[in-house]
């Protein structure tokens, strides 16, 4: 189960050679962790040190509100919502993260365009880092859909902005794809629908096939600021847990996965966008493969239903589904079915939510 990282083994490289092989952009160096917080931590320790090593502070790292990252300290601080980090003191207050609002268009878009509202978004992340914030930046860190904010897909044009804006300033651009890699929204990686090159990325979850395991893919140029002994961990590449992420990308690809999770997923944003039609409690379908989002809001002008999301889940439950409720709300239904999920068994879900909805409706 587990070897000393003094010595080698055979399973531990194999694994990192098939995550670059796949993962976007010039990815060339992989660390492996145990959890997605775990790598969350590793990757800001990483830009922090190359910030030092080309000159800079580092003493900032921007994150977003209504984010996700992890329950661990420095996690937890980039976590952009209060409901995870009430009465905790000062655990979750990390010196230098910044969070920046979220491009959340249903909820703060005010009438602009998808394209309109992606571009002023990304015009204020340039504007915070260059007149506001109080010193060096190492990096940012942003899920390109954010899971537990509430499966929220930015407009196209935000990502590749904000990756514009970083490279710009030479600030790390970290994407945290531990909850939508390995398949989840159609791609290997969410960063392949906007084209993206991360200078960092982290992944977990669906990389480890249910073991736990987590990764940190880095640039060779960002990984080069470390320097032996800067970062370790103690079950981190173990050979068991390497060989279960082995087998599970060899899943992945001879089952397909990544092509069903994608027409699955068309499959189910149609199915509830035809329920949205009928129900007004049903504010927004979004996503992308099996990573779909449904915000329920009580009238035209948002209020969020949290008591019906809340019911609606319990309902599914009793017809023999689970999803989750998330959002910065608690609004949205987050639906994200297993990747080898059938049409009919879509089909039979789709049913079973338009049956719940009403339930709750009273």
């Amino acid at each position: 189960m587990h070897v000393s990282n003094s010595y080698h083994n055979d399973v531990e490289p194999l694994l990192a050679q098939r995550l670059v092989q796949l993962s976007p952009g010039k990815l060339a160096k992989v660390f492996f962790a145990n959890s997605g917080a775990e790598a969350v931590e590793g990757a800001i320790k990483i830009a922090k040190k190359r910030a030092i090593v080309k000159g800079n502070s580092g003493a900032i790292v921007v994150a977003f509100q209504g984010s996700f990252h992890g329950r661990l300290g420095l996690s937890l601080t980039l976590t952009g919502q209060h409901k995870y980090k009430a009465r905790l003191g000062n655990f979750a207050n990390y010196p230098g993260v910044v969070h920046l609002p979220p491009p959340y268009h249903y909820r703060y878009g005010d009438g602009l365009s998808p394209q309109e509202f992606g571009k002023r978004a990304a015009e204020r992340v340039a504007e915070t880092m260059d007149t506001y914030l109080p010193g060096d930046i190492a990096g940012l860190i942003i899920e390109p859909i954010f899971g537990e904010g509430g499966i929220i897909v930015p407009p196209d044009n935000y990502l590749p902005a904000v990756q514009r804006i970083c490279k710009d300033r030479g600030v790390a651009f970290v994407v945290d794809e531990v909850q939508t890699g390995i398949g989840r929204t159609g791609k290997m990686f969410a960063s392949e629908h906007w084209g993206l090159a991360p200078d960092v990325m982290t992944l977990a979850k669906g990389v480890g096939g249910g073991l736990p395991l987590a990764a940190i893919l880095a640039t060779g140029e960002v990984a080069s600021a470390l320097e032996p002994g800067d970062h370790f961990s103690t079950f981190g590449g173990n050979p068991v847990c390497c060989a279960a992420g082995l087998a599970a990308l060899d899943v992945v690809k001879g089952e397909h996965l990544v092509l069903n999770s994608a027409a699955r997923g068309r499959q189910l944003m149609k199915g509830l966008a035809e329920i949205q039609e009928k129900n007004p409690l049903v504010g927004e379908v979004r996503g992308r493969g099996l990573m779909v989002g449904v915000e329920m809001v009580l009238d035209d002008a948002k209020t969020p239903a949290q008591k019906e999301a809340a019911a609606v889940k319990v309902e599914m439950l009793k017809r023999g589904y689970l999803i989750g409720v998330g959002g910065i709300h608690r609004n949205v239904l987050r639906i994200q079915p297993p990747l080898v999920i059938t049409s009919e068994e879509v089909e039979a879900s789709l049913t079973a939510i338009e049956k719940s909805l009403p339930t709750v409706r009273g």
